[in-house]
């Protein structure tokens, strides 16, 4: 009778045993999904670094896009403006050259509106509103010469600020964009032909995107 185990112990060692393979299950389920829940945050982490990538490339597209045309847009506004404030009217084909790079200023709008911050967004009229302004000035042979330079001015102003702040978006150096509001106008220079103002009696150096 001395010699028989107690029915309770290998109860209990059952018991713990049992409770070892559950808390064995348990800490490896544990480790599993800690694994998986570190492997979702490293694929959104890269994810995520990808769509601000396509983001940024996207978005210097677009401002590359609109400055551009813009630069394209005061080239001929420049010839144009000096025409009518010599007293003559634009011939059709002047005309018709002004009206296109209108067009495609207003088409390059569209990609900034969409993609750029509201930071962005508020400065692009400045810069492209003045310059439509002009263009209908120059269109029309009754409006007022005198109205021209002001619009003019202006744009250039607008321009500068809203340049700033879009090399500032793409992590670029820039002006700070506070000291260009009170900035003097700076003629904007275009690849293909330069826009500096003739009526200017003082030079400038050309602006740098």
């Amino acid at each position: 009778m001395g010699s028989q185990v107690p029915v309770w112990i290998p109860i209990v060692v059952a018991l713990l045993g049992l409770a070892g393979v559950i808390l064995t299950q348990v800490l490896s389920g544990r480790r599993e999904a800690r694994r998986m829940a570190e492997e979702a945050a490293r694929e959104e982490r890269r994810w995520q670094r990808e769509r601000e990538a396509r983001t940024h490339e996207t978005r210097a597209e677009a401002y590359a896009q609109l400055m551009g045309a813009l630069e394209a847009f005061d080239g001929v506004l420049v010839q144009a403006r000096t025409i009518r404030e010599s007293g003559k009217q634009l011939d059709e084909h002047q005309s018709t050259e002004l009206r296109e790079v209108r067009s495609e200023a207003q088409h390059a709008l569209g990609p900034v509106v969409l993609h750029a911050p509201e930071a962005v967004r508020r400065l692009v009229s400045d810069a492209t509103l003045p310059r439509m302004r002009l263009a209908a000035m120059l269109l029309d042979p009754e409006d007022d010469r005198t109205k021209m330079r002001p619009a003019w001015d202006t744009g250039q102003r607008g321009y500068r600020v809203m340049r700033a702040r879009m090399r500032a978006d793409l992590g670029f150096d820039a002006e700070p964009v506070e000291e260009l509001y009170g900035a003097q106008p700076t003629v904007v220079s275009s690849s293909s032909e330069s826009t500096s103002d003739p009526a200017e009696t003082t030079s400038r150096p050309p602006s740098t995107l």
